[in-house]
């Protein structure tokens, strides 16, 4: 969750996971930043994890839940500009010391429309201002790569009921660089 515009890249402004000041966690055995205990292997056995960001209508506070578990909330005092958006994001980011190879994103393969092979994001779902919830539609994707040669991203839409829409992701990093 980005609480500022992050023009420079979260150099000054910006924050993701558990260095976004004000989170108030809730649930003590899982915590943002967490490793997950199992991860899927390219054509081998894939695990899922339900995660959603929903603003609570009352409060207006931004919860994070897993499954069924509420893991938190960033106050609704830390955000001046989330009444409302524009545009909504769903990514992945790696980070290594400047000059030295990027690491593997996801299973470390480019998205390639099976869900064995790449990490991917299904059911992405947005809700309006009404309630309504709905996955985008392909023309209002923007798929963005800074590093194309090291990653990649793909929306392949809405892929029946049980996948939903699905953005997928990933790719081998490498010399990326900086």
């Amino acid at each position: 969750m980005d609480g500022q515009m992050n023009s420079d890249n979260y150099k000054k402004t910006g924050c993701y996971n558990a260095r976004c000041p004000g989170f108030v966690q809730v649930e003590s055995g899982i915590y943002l930043g967490r490793r997950f205990p199992h991860v899927s292997v390219y054509g081998g056995p894939t695990y899922e994890s339900h995660i959603s960001i929903t603003q609570d209508s009352v409060t207006k506070n931004w919860w994070i839940t897993l499954g069924n578990i509420n893991i938190g909330y960033y106050p609704k005092a830390l955000f001046s500009n989330l009444g409302s958006a524009e545009f909504v994001g769903w990514g992945g980011r790696t980070k290594t010391k400047v000059g030295t190879p990027s690491p593997p994103m996801g299973s470390g393969y480019f998205a390639d429309g099976n869900s064995s092979h790449a990490c991917y994001f299904r059911s992405a779902l947005i809700q309006d201002a009404s309630g309504r919830t709905f996955g985008p539609k392909p023309n209002q994707i923007l798929p963005f790569s800074d590093k194309t040669e090291c990653f990649g991203v793909k929306y392949f839409g809405y892929q029946g009921e049980f996948f939903g829409s699905v953005l997928q992701f990933g790719g081998p990093g490498g010399n990326c660089g900086n």
